[in-house]
């Protein structure tokens, strides 16, 4: 069962690219796992008093606050902000996502939203190269949301007669098996959002061309929906991490990350010395470091049942290669 949080309801180891998931379900970090009822009873009831504990996703978020992201209107990734932080928030629409996170840096925005890692495509690794090169930011929070990918164009559009596809890479590559079954012969053409190639193919006046993109951007930009859920797969899902230039303070948050700058051999000791004392690993991705082959910049998500208590998360920070990130919590649609 999914769980959505909000200020009104809560309150306040290696080749190539690598992604481990060691069975932490999408729901939430947070989630407990194993058969409680094989347990000891009083364990049990200590676990379930620390989980609700925990702080809500969005516990040290301002109740009224500004955030950037990648626009324009009518992207998942609006669709991820606003189920963050609701509607009562400044919401500023960036061309890029290098854009939304340096409103961050010069204080234009208290927080940005930015696209990590998608199911069926992988990792956004133009936006992790982003958010590793972005100075003084912290991750304060997760969304998973779903992703129900669109095909839509011109009302009265010709499938037919289609030549252009126009879709964030990602949309595309979600996209590929429906767009080579039935649109084989037609060109793909990046964009930098989903709704910046809805709103091209709408301002363009060609029904020749069609966009992939969320549902909501055909009623925005006045187009027909040609046809649903071209990504054919209900497992497809986009995490997002919501960012901002001070980490959260508080004790009990179920998720954290942390960057290692190490060579590959390297790796699998930090994860050991990483995971012990209920700490476990979610995911590990990997990008170049940029100095000599073989060395890399490791995003490391790691959770812990019941939440990270100050102790913990002290000694994750003493571990020399780990450079702190963030510990936050997750919400999903």
């Amino acid at each position: 069962m999914s769980m959505i949080y909000s200020r009104t309801l809560a309150g306040k180891v290696l080749t190539g690219f690598l992604v481990l998931s060691l069975g932490a379900p999408m729901v939430g970090c947070g989630q407990a796992q194993g058969d409680a009822s094989g347990g000891d009873a009083g364990a049990t009831a200590v676990a379930e008093s620390a989980a609700q504990a925990a702080p809500a996703p969005d516990a040290e978020i301002d109740d009224v606050t500004t955030v950037a992201y990648l626009g324009p209107a009518g992207t998942y990734t609006e669709e991820a902000t606003k189920l963050f932080f609701g509607d009562n928030d400044e919401l500023l629409p960036q061309e890029t996502v290098p854009d939304a996170l340096a409103f961050v840096k010069d204080g234009t925005a208290a927080y940005a939203v930015v696209p990590q890692e998608n199911t069926l495509g992988g990792p956004v690794t133009d936006y992790i190269d982003a958010l590793l090169g972005a100075e003084d930011v912290s991750v304060v929070g997760e969304v998973v949301l779903p992703i129900r990918q669109t095909l839509m164009g011109l009302p009265g559009t010709d499938l037919s007669k289609v030549t252009r596809v126009y879709s964030h890479k990602q949309g595309l590559a979600q996209s590929a098996a429906w767009l080579d079954e039935n649109l084989a012969s037609a060109k793909r053409e990046e964009k930098a959002s989903t709704a910046a190639a809805a709103q091209e193919v709408a301002d363009g006046g060609d029904a020749t061309a069609v966009a992939i993109a969320a549902p909501g951007a055909a009623e925005l930009y006045g187009l027909e929906v040609l046809q649903e859920n071209v990504s054919q797969s209900e497992a497809n899902k986009t995490r997002f991490y919501v960012v901002s230039r001070t980490a959260n303070e508080l004790p009990g948050y179920d998720c954290a990350t942390f960057v290692a700058d190490i060579s590959a051999d390297e790796l699998p000791e930090v994860l050991e010395s990483a995971c012990v004392d209920g700490t476990n690993l979610t995911c590990v991705h990997d990008r170049p470091e940029g100095s000599a082959l073989g060395t890399y910049r490791y995003v490391i998500e790691l959770e812990h049942e019941g939440g990270f208590a100050e102790e913990e998360l002290a000694r994750l920070k003493a571990i020399e290669q780990l450079e702190y990130l963030g510990s936050y919590a997750r919400v999903e649609e």
